[in-house]
């Protein structure tokens, strides 16, 4: 008899396309998934991926069996639901650090409120999410998402900075300014490229290593930065100024989800947070 579990991290192993991201997802170490894969092969006389440096692809049959594995986990899930009404259901959401999520805290709100049987986890990493709320440029091809926002980014000064009392401002006025670099910021390749087009000439002072730091430094007079708009507070000693450019760039904060009990997915896709069209 084939069991409940491995099929799980058969699905897990199948959805991410690696054994590793898989283990990641399932809160378990590597040979767990591995031996599951090995034991489901075993019980039903067949190969399930072909394995690589690149990864894993699944075969023919293992995509016979992600069909009907998922079919009846589904179905599963539904039989507990209905006769264990009250037992909550755990869904993992991540939040991709550098997004300010008290910019978002309707979107949590909206979440939280679609059941009291649901439960929210905070998942470390986006392989073992359910939900996301994370840059669009981030995420993996296995979820479903709607835009909840565009964010433009802004020059962080401090208040006596010599562009403080600007009202916006060009590339060109970039020219000769010392960074403190964002670099984990997705759109860092387009800003160095235009920097680089332009033939401006910036300095990096140094890194962050989050946003909260970051403007930290900022006050402490040690450079300037580019930072989202949604990191926009009132602060005596900092200034945030709208940056010129033609296209704008900015990036796109998704609400993704996948694997989600139908009412939940029905009803989350119904919430009046969104600023496009389903994918």
């Amino acid at each position: 008899m084939i069991e409940v579990k491995p099929l799980r991290y058969f699905l897990a192993a199948y959805e991410e396309g690696s054994i590793t991201a898989a283990a990641s997802r399932c809160f378990i170490a590597q040979p767990s998934i591995t031996h599951a894969i090995k034991s489901l092969e075993a019980s039903l006389e067949v190969t399930l991926f072909e394995r690589s440096k690149q990864g894993i692809k699944p075969t023919r049959d293992g995509n016979k069996l992600y069909k009907l594995a998922s079919d009846f986990l589904l179905q599963n899930q539904h039989l507990e639901e209905a006769f264990i009404p009250s037992s909550k259901i755990k869904i993992p959401i991540y939040i991709q650090p550098d997004i300010n999520i008290e910019h978002y805290s309707n979107v949590i709100e909206s979440i939280k409120s679609i059941s009291d049987d649901i439960d929210i986890l905070i998942a470390d990493s986006i392989e073992q999410a359910q939900i996301a709320i994370i840059d669009e440029e981030r995420l993996p091809s296995q979820f479903e998402f709607r835009i909840i926002n565009k964010e433009d980014y802004k020059l962080l000064v401090r208040n006596d900075h010599i562009l403080a009392q600007k009202k916006h401002i060009d590339f060109q006025s970039f020219e000769g300014l010392t960074f403190i670099e964002r670099p984990y910021c997705t759109n860092r390749k387009a800003f160095n490229r235009l920097i680089s087009e332009n033939n401006i000439s910036i300095t990096y002072q140094g890194k962050a290593v989050h946003d909260l730091q970051l403007q930290g430094l900022v006050k402490l007079n040690l450079g300037v930065a580019v930072i989202p708009e949604s990191y926009i507070k009132h602060d005596d000693k900092l200034t945030y100024i709208p940056i010129t450019l033609d296209p704008p760039i900015t990036r796109s904060i998704a609400l993704a989800y996948r694997k989600l009990p139908s009412t939940f997915m029905l009803a989350l896709k119904n919430m009046n947070i969104f600023i496009e069209d389903p994918s």
